[in-house]
């Protein structure tokens, strides 16, 4: 299956193009540089020898995370499904981190604010439980009796209160490339374009500033 995947995550832009030829191959941008996002699909795919027609799906990074981001990445897989008419994988950074495990799995994201997104997974694509919020100081008694923990993005403090026993992941292009071809060897098809939705777990941090009214212009 010839595949490009594409998110934007804590470092900037990235993605991964390849399939059964070779792959995958991964190009990637400057933080916060999310304009980038184009000229890597096309530098990627021209490194792969892939074209447009060639691709049977496309794979994205839903979230949890910065909220920009996330909208980024996820305009783009729909934009390039539309345009192509093909499918896509869309993974959040749960189900990335329970990938990294043949089984079950406590998946740990930061997501700012000192909070903290867990999710448990029986296995992957196998979440027993809703996403749910905790703060830092709750990560001992959350994961107290828990499957095996698997923090993805881990910052230094983080990582360094984690357990001996955990798993650390890093969400690059390249992996969440090789995670959506597990998915799609496993018999799960990818998804409508249109229906590819970000994953918020709470608003935007962005606030109106007091007593100032939103002005809307055509």
């Amino acid at each position: 299956m010839n595949l490009l995947a594409l998110l934007v995550g804590p470092k900037g832009p990235a993605v991964a193009a390849g399939g059964d030829r070779a792959g995958p191959i991964e190009r990637s941008g400057t933080q916060g540089a999310v304009e980038q996002l184009p000229l890597l699909v096309r530098d990627a795919l021209a490194a792969a020898k892939l074209s447009f027609s060639e691709l049977d799906a496309f794979a994205v990074l839903t979230g949890p995370g910065r909220f920009t981001a996330i909208r980024a990445a996820v305009a783009a897989a729909r934009a390039l499904s539309l345009a192509t008419g093909r499918g896509i994988y869309a993974l959040s950074a749960f189900e990335l981190g329970a990938a990294a495990r043949a089984g079950p799995a406590l998946v740990v994201v930061p997501v700012g604010r000192e909070e903290l997104a867990l999710q448990p997974f029986d296995g992957p694509d196998a979440p027993c439980a809703e996403p749910a919020l905790a703060s830092r100081c709750d990560l001992a008694r959350a994961v107290e009796g828990a499957h095996r923990l698997v923090l993805v993005d881990p910052d230094p403090e983080l990582a360094a209160r984690a357990p001996e026993d955990a798993v650390f992941v890093e969400s690059t292009a390249g992996f969440l490339w090789t995670a959506a071809r597990a998915r799609a060897r496993r018999g799960i098809g990818p998804a409508p374009g249109p229906s590819v939705r970000p994953l918020y777990l709470r608003p935007p941090d962005a606030r109106l500033e007091a007593g100032r009214p939103l002005v809307l212009r055509s």
